[in-house]
């Protein structure tokens, strides 16, 4: 029999109540042969019906002696499965052809939400009740899991690189038959097929190297770099569990559907890998989720965002440094019980909140430059009068909303949180019958340890501010320079411009000193490691009159979308980004030769920085977001009077767009990160 039911509050209290039984026998079974023993007798008991087809696998692999490991392995899936569960029905079908629409979408030069659109109005709204829900261990079949199991065991068993990957590693890296919630569909002996001659040269090799499974894991990304395409965007059409290795192969959609790309080639390849993953980013408003891989020596490394081919050491100063990590979880295959003392005592409304960490698996020390290994919130930060609930929960902000991204039991009336990145903006709340209640105001826990509080003081002040969200170009445009010159080829040139500091506004102009030189050729030439992004750029003589010409320059990455007419075409909704990192330029061939008095420069963007005639609100963080007005831009600026000093403030554009984050206000300045330059610092002049 086939265990469904639909979703409910039911049977989210069911599910957290399986997983506090599966941790509550680790803690009580001993010694450890003991506790797996009674970890899998839990698991035949939760599977009912379904009992008889995992006792067939336990039974094939327990009459010869030679399939002691597969036994070991098989074991080891079902006494973890409890708390694995995915969802199937045709509405989820239906909605998974937006992946390769939109392939089909890029390839006719539209934008995703052309494909959003397209699913939406074929198929009406999405609803995961209309989903059917299913536990694994009421479903998996004794065929799916012994062919799994020996695929497993094939390529761990017959890669030069599998004498270099341990038996628990292959367990955990290599064994799942599922990288998240996906629907179950066997894919392993599909996606060998498929990549498996990729590494033929590695294997006939008579290097060392081939023992080492990241050096089949770099060929593996090589040859994804240069075969296959990407298609990253944020835009989806609903929240969907992860697509499955069928919908990955389209290499379309945001970082999750990427890295279960790379997990199901690798896994298939006897490669081990694992997702790391952040609930959400320090500096954005989503979270970030990528793959890490190990050496033959157990040194762990992961994909670099902007190289995708490129791997790097998992170390606090290497991957990802401009990204502020509060909190980074490795998603398992098996329990990980590491606050299972903690779990024992929570009552089961906290349960269900905490649940979907059980699988999980506290990385955060191995990313975070700054580490708390123990933060103890002060008394001083508590709101007065608040009763302590059992679970506190450690937030982080995104736009309007405070996400959950830890939680603790509150113990002899102090709130612990444990491995917390410093460098962020965080909120500790707790659960009641009306709702989330917020136990402190939004503080800053900086990188030495210091602890900045956002209260209102009483006092008011004006406040002008330019952006609604960090654009994450604007820092490629520091540093760059404008030239002039009467060679087509800038071999001679004048600097006339550098670009000094990230920009802040979406118009910035800049008046040049009279030289007497005139030019026929002028162009921005990107700093290193720029990209050469840049939105609008308009070249003004001492006449005042904007300049005409040929646009000239650099390849862009796509001539059609970033191409260098984008530059001079009056709107700053397009833009300009080279295919090399480092070298891109981009300017005019100049009708005659003229003077250049004056530059206006817009950096690439996403339409983040205050538009005239948008209608904007400013709130600020009092308890809840408050009001302190709206006002419609005149210019790429608003201000706002009388608006409450020293705390979090948030800028919302009523007229269109949704992308918005917190910032706090300090001597003039907007500030989206409190303490670096990752991003975009709003710097006022």
């Amino acid at each position: 029999m086939i265990l469904t039911m639909k979703l409910s509050e039911n049977r989210s209290v069911r599910m957290a109540i399986c997983v506090f039984a599966v941790l509550s026998s680790v803690q009580c079974a001993e010694p450890r042969n003991g506790a797996e023993a009674g970890r899998l007798e839990y698991a035949l008991s939760e599977a009912g019906e379904n009992r008889k087809e995992l006792l067939k696998v336990i039974d094939r692999y327990s009459e010869n002696p030679a399939d002691s490991l597969r036994l070991r392995a098989a074991e080891f899936l079902i006494r973890n499965m409890p708390g694995h569960s995915y969802y199937k029905g045709e509405l989820l079908e239906n909605y998974l052809e937006y992946y390769p629409l939109l392939r089909k979408v890029k390839q006719a030069k539209l934008k995703p939400e052309v494909a959003v659109d397209s699913i939406v109005g074929k198929y009406g709204s999405f609803d995961m009740s209309q989903l059917e829900y299913l536990e694994d261990i009421g479903t998996v079949d004794s065929a799916y899991l012994c062919d799994n199991i020996e695929w497993a065991f094939k390529v761990w068993e017959e890669q030069p690189w599998g004498k270099n990957v341990s038996f628990e590693d292959f367990c955990e890296y290599i064994l799942p038959y599922r990288v998240g919630n996906e629907t179950l569909s066997s894919w392993r002996e599909d996606y060998y097929g498929r990549f498996n001659r990729v590494l033929d040269s590695l294997r006939a090799s008579e290097s060392p190297d081939k023992e080492d499974p990241l050096k089949a894991a770099q060929c593996i990304l090589t040859h994804l770099r240069d075969s296959v395409r990407l298609y990253f965007t944020m835009t989806a059409p609903a929240p969907l569990p992860n697509v499955g290795p069928e919908v990955a192969k389209y290499n379309s959609g945001t970082c999750r559907e990427f890295t279960d790309f790379l997990l199901y080639i690798c896994r298939s390849l006897g490669i081990p890998c694992a997702r790391d993953y952040m609930p959400v980013r320090g500096d954005d408003n989503s979270g970030h989720s990528w793959a890490v891989l190990w050496d033959k020596d157990g040194n762990a490394y992961c994909r670099d965002n902007d190289r995708p081919s490129v791997l790097l050491p998992v170390a606090a100063s290497e991957p990802y440094r401009h990204i502020s990590k509060g909190k980074v979880y490795r998603q398992m295959y098996s329990t990980d019980v590491w606050k299972e003392s903690l779990v024992r005592s929570l009552p089961a409304k906290e349960l269900t909140a905490v649940a979907s960490r059980t699988k999980t698996k506290d990385v955060t020390g191995l990313y975070s430059s700054s580490l708390a290994d123990t933060f103890v919130i002060p008394d001083s930060l508590m709101y007065g009068g608040a009763s302590l609930p059992a679970v506190a929960y450690l937030c982080m902000t995104s736009r309007m909303d405070w996400l959950p991204v830890d939680w603790t039991a509150i113990e002899n009336g102090k709130i612990v949180f444990r491995r917390i990145g410093r460098g962020n903006i965080f909120r500790v709340s707790c659960r009641k019958s009306g709702g989330d209640v917020y136990l402190t105001d939004p503080f800053y826990l900086g990188e030495d340890g210091h602890i900045h509080v956002f209260r209102t003081d009483g006092d008011e002040q004006e406040m002008t501010v330019y952006a609604k969200y960090p654009e994450a170009y604007a820092p490629h445009m520091k540093n760059g320079i404008f030239e002039g010159s009467n060679c087509p080829d800038f071999s001679k040139a004048d600097t006339l411009y550098s670009i000094p500091e990230i920009p802040y506004r979406l118009y910035t102009a800049v008046y040049l000193p009279d030289t007497g030189r005139q030019y026929r050729y002028v162009r921005y030439y990107g700093p290193k490691r720029g990209f050469c992004d840049v939105s609008e750029i308009a070249f003004y003589d001492s006449s005042g009159e904007k300049t005409d010409g040929t646009p000239i320059g650099s390849k862009g990455i796509i001539d059609n979308r970033h191409g260098h007419a984008n530059v001079f075409d009056g709107t700053t909704l397009t833009s300009f980004s080279c295919k090399q990192r480092t070298g891109g330029w981009v300017g005019l061939e100049l009708d005659c030769p003229r003077n250049i008095s004056k530059i206006v420069y817009s950096p690439r963007n996403g339409d983040n920085y205050v538009r005239p005639g948008n209608e904007y609100e400013l709130l600020y963080s009092d308890g809840t977001w408050k009001s302190a007005g709206t006002v419609t831009a005149v210019s790429d600026s608003v201000v706002f009077d009388g608006v409450p000093a020293g705390t979090l403030y948030l800028l919302r554009n009523l007229t269109e767009g949704v992308q918005e984050r917190a910032f706090s206000y300090k001597d003039g300045r907007q500030l989206f990160d409190q303490e670096n330059e990752k991003w975009i610092q709003v710097n006022q002049k």
